[in-house]
């Protein structure tokens, strides 16, 4: 895949943590930039498919996959989140007498 070229303008601040990230990390600016675009491009993913599962829009399957991640690690993301997997522990009680 080819690599696209942007441009950003950026606040003071931004611009300081940013040279400080740099030196922390000891790489140059692109590098950092593209990591932390990267990071913050996964965490919107999974924050944006955590509200599609809570507004019941998708699958629980179908946002760890628009979240880029397994099934069982979004299922952590949700108990973190407080979301329910729409299956209580009275449910599984019945299942289980029922069997």
């Amino acid at each position: 895949m080819e690599d696209k070229v942007i441009t950003i303008r950026i606040d003071q601040e931004n611009f300081k943590d940013l040279q400080e990230i740099e030196k922390e990390e000891r790489t140059d600016r692109a590098a950092i930039t593209r990591k932390l675009l990267a990071f913050a491009i996964k965490e919107w993913k999974i924050k944006n498919s955590l509200n599609l599962v809570r507004e019941s829009k998708v699958t629980i399957r179908k946002a760890a996959k628009l979240a880029g991640c397994s099934y069982v690690e979004f299922l952590n993301y949700m108990e973190n989140e407080g979301i329910s997997l729409g299956y209580s522990l009275e449910d599984l009680k019945v299942d289980w007498e029922s069997k």
